[in-house]
């Protein structure tokens, strides 16, 4: 959760002043589609303080964190002439999730090998967000291959969005004149 939602969350909100200064101005957060397999979000244990530890469940949560945090934001950033997009970049050829020395490893190597993107096509749909006239003052929206697409129910909704927000901010310890929206 520190590295794929908490650290994205208090670098964003630190540069946000400049941001706005540098209007129109996009921010894109990359997330996944495993945000859809989270069915429940506790706000009070995010880090798995009240639950039993499970693989996987925590990236998945991060990511469904991503994607609540740039509802959030888009709501927050609302006529400053930024916009903020979450993406799902698609399966890319990278070595993050794989360990190869297990018969399951060797399987998804594999199917990596045969299906996924290069990194190349990969950034795809993150260039497209940065710099296409086409998505200019879009925001609020969830990507995949240049395209928005329906994130899941609980990605929409507003007040987990908003909560997620609150509680991230104590998290990070963020201090009031580092509150730029």
């Amino acid at each position: 959760m520190a590295t794929n939602h908490f650290g994205h969350f208090l670098l964003t909100n630190l540069l946000l002043e400049r941001l706005k200064q540098s209007a129109p101005s996009r921010i894109v957060n990359v997330s996944s589609l495993f945000h859809t397999l989270v069915s429940s979000l506790d706000l009070n244990s995010l880090n798995f303080e009240k639950e039993v530890y499970r693989r996987r469940v925590p990236y998945n949560r991060s990511k469904l964190c991503n994607v609540l945090f740039s509802l959030e934001l888009a709501r927050r950033l609302e006529g400053s002439g930024v916009t903020a997009n979450s993406l799902h970049p698609g399966y890319v050829k990278t070595d993050i999730l794989v360990p190869y020395h297990t018969i399951h490893g060797m399987i998804m190597k594999l199917v990596f090998i045969l299906w996924a993107k290069d990194s190349e096509l990969g950034a795809q749909t993150n260039i497209y967000l940065a710099v296409s006239e086409e998505v200019e003052g879009v925001s609020g929206r969830y990507f995949t291959d240049c395209k928005e697409v329906k994130t899941s129910k609980l990605a929409r909704d507003k007040d987990l969005a908003k909560r997620l927000w609150e509680v991230s901010e104590k998290a990070v310890k963020l201090r009031p004149e580092e509150k730029f929206c």
